[in-house]
């Protein structure tokens, strides 16, 4: 095989994998325009179970009184507002049920853009 065929076939693999990328970044983007928002409501539970989660992995298992306190400091800062703001503008409802209904952050994250 020449220089000149493997440069051919490593243009068209690489095209090819761009396409495809692409292609897929466009649907799931056309999917979302599409979809029905999410409530405030909703995206304020999705906001603070990403919160919980996130506790909890860097904490390990803390008492209840401890998680309670972060949760409720999380949710008196501007952030919070601004994440559940973010969350109706960018997500759609079937993406934020799916983070609602995750069983830990690796499971919630995979159901987000």
């Amino acid at each position: 095989m020449t220089t000149a065929t493997l440069a051919r076939r490593h243009a068209i693999a690489g095209a090819t994998v761009i396409a495809i990328t692409l292609g897929s970044v466009g649907w799931k983007r056309l999917a979302t325009d599409g979809a029905e928002r999410p409530s405030a409501e909703l995206c304020r539970q999705l906001v603070d179970r990403y919160l919980e989660y996130t506790f909890l992995e860097r904490e390990g298992q803390p008492s209840l009184p401890a998680l309670t306190a972060a949760l409720e400091h999380a949710r008196s800062r501007e952030e919070h507002g601004l994440d559940a703001a973010d969350c109706q503008r960018r997500l759609a409802r079937p993406q934020v049920e799916c983070g609602l209904a995750a069983s830990g952050l690796d499971e919630l994250e995979r159901c987000l853009p």
